[in-house]
C-alpha cells in the first residue's frame, strides 16, 4: 500500500504543476522515496513498552496514523482530479480517480467522478447539464418509492460534479432530515427492548446527519452506559460459572474482557488474582503428578506454565532443573537395563543351545547302548547259571518266589536288578538311563511339537525302553499312537 499511496502523492505534485502551467507532463515514479513520508515500523523500537497490549495498542495507533495520513493524500489528488475534469482533461481526471481508487475502493466520490470523466471522455456530445438532470430524476424516483439512503447516494454524485448545487444540497438536507429520524426511530425501539448496541449503531449513524443534536447526545451516552453494565453482568456471569466448574483460565480470559470493560475495579482485580493463584497452583500440583509417574516433560511444562501465572521462579526453576537431571538418570537406567537384558537372554539361549546339545548326546549314547541288554543278559545267564532250590524236585512247581537278580559284570546301563523278598520285585535303572531316557522324551518332545508325530512316537519308544518308570514318555506315547490313528 505505501508504494501506491507514493505514487498518488507524486501524481498529486504532478498535477498541481500542470493545473498551473498546462505543460508539464506527469513525472516517471521514483523509488527508494518511501522513507521520511510514512512511518517506518521496521526501524521503531517497541522495546520500552511493558506488555504486550500495550504494543498493540501502540502498533494500532500508528495504523491510524497512517490512515489519516493516507486520506489527507487521497483527498489532496482528488481535489486535482476534479480541477482537471472541470478543465475539461477528462482522461487525465478518469486516470487520477482510477488510481485513488486502487487504493482505496470505497472512496464514493474518486468512483463517480472516474465513471463521470470516463462518460464525457467517451461520449463528448453529452452536456454536464444533461447528466446532472438526469441523476435528479432518478434521485426523485428513488425518492418517491421510498428508497432514501439510494436517492442521497444520486445527490452526493450531483455534487461530486458540481459542489455548489443549490437544488441538489437543499434536497440532500431534507433527505438527511428523514434518514436521521429514521434512525433515531429504529434506535428508540431497539433501547426499548434492550438491545443497546443495536440502539447506538441506530443513532450514530443519525448522529453523522444531525451533528449538533444534543438530545441524541445524550441517548447516545446513557445507551452506552447501560450496554457496559449490560456486558459486564453478561460476562460476569459467563466467567463465574467456569470459575465453578473449575475451568479456571477460561474464566481468566472473560475477567480481561471485564476488565476493558470497566477497568480499575478493585473487585475484578481480586477475582484476577485470585485466579491466578489457583491456575499456577494447579499447573504445580499436576507438574510433581507427572513428576512422580516418571513424565518428566510433561512436568517440566506444567512448572513452566506455572511461572507464567506468577508461581515462584526460583522454586520453579529448582524443580525444572532436578526433573531434568531426573530424566537423564532415568534414560541411564533404561539403556543400562536393555543391554543387561540382552546379555540374560544371550546366556539363557547359549545354555539352552548347551543343554540341547548335550541331551543329544546323551540320547545317541542311548541308542547305542539300548541294544546291548539282550546281549549282556544272555552272557550272564551262561556265565551265572540259575540257582538250584533245596527241597525243589524237577518237573514240580514250587510256590516259593525267588527273585532273580540279573546285572552284568561291567555295571551297564538298562539292565534290570530284581530286589529279594517282592512278588514281580521293583525295577530300578541306574541314572545315567534315567537321563539318556529323558533326552529322549525331551526328542520326542520336540518332534511332537512339529507334528511329526512319528518321529517322536520312536523317540518315545526309546524312553520307555531306557526307562520304564517315564510316566511322561508312557503318556506321550499313547496321545502320538491316538494321533496317528484318527489321522
Amino acid at each position: 500500500m505505501n508504494k501506491h499511496l507514493l505514487t498518488v502523492i507524486l501524481l498529486s505534485m504532478a498535477v498541481q504543476g500542470f493545473a498551473s502551467t498546462f505543460v508539464r507532463e506527469v513525472p516517471t515514479r521514483q523509488y527508494g522515496k518511501e522513507e521520511g513520508m510514512l512511518l517506518d515500523l521496521g526501524k521503531i523500537s517497541l522495546g520500552t513498552l511493558n506488555d504486550v497490549e500495550e504494543k498493540k495498542q501502540y502498533l494500532s495507533t500508528v495504523q491510524l496514523e497512517k490512515q489519516r495520513i493516507q486520506n489527507y493524500t487521497l483527498r489532496m489528488v482528488y481535489e486535482n482530479a476534479y480541477q482537471l475534469y472541470r478543465q475539461g482533461d477528462y482522461q487525465r481526471a478518469q486516470e487520477l480517480a482510477q488510481t485513488i481508487l486502487t487504493i482505496d475502493p470505497n472512496f464514493k466520490q474518486a468512483e463517480t467522478l472516474a465513471k463521470q470523466a470516463n462518460n464525457m471522455g467517451t461520449y463528448g456530445t453529452i452536456s454536464e447539464s444533461q447528466v446532472i438532470d438526469s441523476k435528479f430524476k432518478e434521485a426523485a424516483a428513488l425518492y418517491d418509492s421510498g428508497r432514501l439512503v439510494e436517492a442521497n447516494d444520486k445527490l452526493n454524485e450531483i455534487l461530486t460534479l458540481q459542489p455548489g448545487n443549490s437544488k441538489a444540497q437543499s434536497w440532500k438536507r431534507q433527505i438527511d432530515a428523514e434518514i436521521a429520524k429514521e434512525y433515531t426511530r429504529r434506535g428508540n425501539v431497539a433501547e426499548k427492548n434492550g438491545e443497546y448496541q443495536a440502539a447506538l449503531d441506530a443513532w450514530y449513524n443519525a448522529l453523522l446527519m444531525r451533528k449538533d443534536d444534543t438530545t441524541l447526545v445524550t441517548k447516545i451516552s446513557e445507551a452506552e452506559s447501560k450496554l457496559r453494565q449490560q456486558q459486564l453482568q453478561e460476562n460476569m456471569k459467563q466467567a463465574l460459572e467456569l470459575y465453578n466448574k473449575g475451568q479456571y483460565v477460561e474464566a481468566y480470559a472473560v475477567f480481561e474482557r471485564i476488565k476493558k470493560i470497566q477497568p480499575g475495579d478493585p473487585r475484578i482485580q481480586k477475582y484476577m488474582s485470585q485466579l491466578k493463584n489457583e491456575i499456577a497452583g494447579g499447573y504445580y500440583t499436576a507438574g510433581c503428578k507427572a513428576y512422580g509417574s516418571y513424565q518428566y516433560d510433561k512436568a517440566i511444562s506444567y512448572w513452566n506454565n506455572a511461572k507464567k501465572w506468577g508461581a515462584d521462579t526460583a522454586a520453579m526453576d529448582n524443580m525444572i532443573k532436578q526433573a531434568r537431571n531426573a530424566k537423564e538418570r532415568y534414560i541411564r537406567n533404561q539403556e543400562l537395563r536393555a543391554k543387561q537384558l540382552e546379555l540374560e537372554t544371550q546366556q539363557a539361549e547359549a545354555a539352552a543351545q548347551r543343554a540341547l546339545e548335550k541331551a543329544k548326546e546323551l540320547a545317541e549314547e542311548a541308542e547305542k547302548k539300548v541294544e546291548e541288554p539282550a546281549e549282556v543278559l544272555e552272557t550272564i545267564m551262561v556265565d551265572n547259571p540259575a540257582p538250584i532250590i533245596p527241597g525243589a524236585i524237577p518237573g514240580t512247581t514250587t510256590t516259593t518266589t525267588t527273585t532273580t537278580t540279573t546285572t552284568t559284570t561291567n555295571g551297564m546301563p538298562g539292565v534290570s536288578e530284581v530286589v529279594p523278598g517282592l512278588s514281580g520285585g521293583i525295577t530300578r535303572v541306574s541314572a545315567e538311563a534315567s537321563a539318556a531316557s529323558r533326552a529322549k522324551y525331551i526328542e520326542g518332545l520336540d518332534a511332537y511339537n512339529q507334528d511329526d508325530f512319528e518321529r517322536a512316537r520312536q523317540a518315545w519308544i526309546v524312553a520307555k525302553q531306557l526307562d520304564p518308570g517315564n510316566t511322561d514318555a508312557e503318556l506321550g506315547l499313547r496321545k502320538v499312537e491316538e494321533l496317528m490313528m484318527i489321522k
